[in-house]
C-alpha cells in the first residue's frame, strides 16, 4: 500500500461511522418487537408493533436522551399477535395511551434520542431522525 494511500484510508475510516450514524436508527431490538418513534409529531408518538405469534407485554415507554425522573413510564399493556400501540406524549396527547403532558424527547439533539420500550421480550428501541 502505498504511503500516500495510508492516511487517506485512516481518514475515512475514522469518519465513517460519523458520515452512517444517522443511518443507524435502532439501538435496541428484541426479535419480533419493533418501535418506532416520531419525536417531532404533535404529539410525540412511539408506536409498539407484536410481529410474534404470541401475545406480548409493553412493561414501559421512556426517552433515551437525559430521560426525565419520571421514566420510564409505566403502561402494562397487552399487544395481541399483529397489533400495534401508539404512545402519546405532550399537551395534544389524549386517550388510554397517553404517557404524559410533557415533551420527553429531545428533539434538538438528533439521533442521541429516541423511545426504549421494555416489553415482556426484553427492550428495543427506536432513535430521532
Amino acid at each position: 500500500m502505498s504511503h500516500r494511500l495510508r492516511p487517506v484510508l485512516l481518514a475515512l475510516v475514522l469518519l465513517l461511522p460519523v458520515l452512517l450514524g444517522p443511518l443507524a436508527r435502532p439501538v435496541e431490538a428484541v426479535t419480533g418487537v419493533r418501535v418506532v418513534v416520531n419525536c417531532f409529531s404533535n404529539p410525540e408518538t412511539a408506536r409498539v408493533t407484536n410481529k410474534t405469534a404470541g401475545t406480548i407485554t409493553t412493561r414501559t415507554v421512556g426517552s433515551i436522551y437525559q430521560p426525565y425522573s419520571y421514566e420510564p413510564i409505566t403502561v402494562n399493556r397487552s399487544l395481541g399477535p399483529g397489533s400495534s400501540s401508539t404512545f402519546q406524549s405532550e399537551r395534544a396527547a389524549a386517550g388510554a395511551n397517553k404517557l404524559t403532558g410533557n415533551y420527553i424527547y429531545n428533539d434538538s439533539v438528533g439521533t442521541a434520542e429516541g423511545a426504549r420500550v421494555t416489553t415482556s421480550l426484553g427492550n428495543s428501541a427506536d432513535r430521532c431522525s
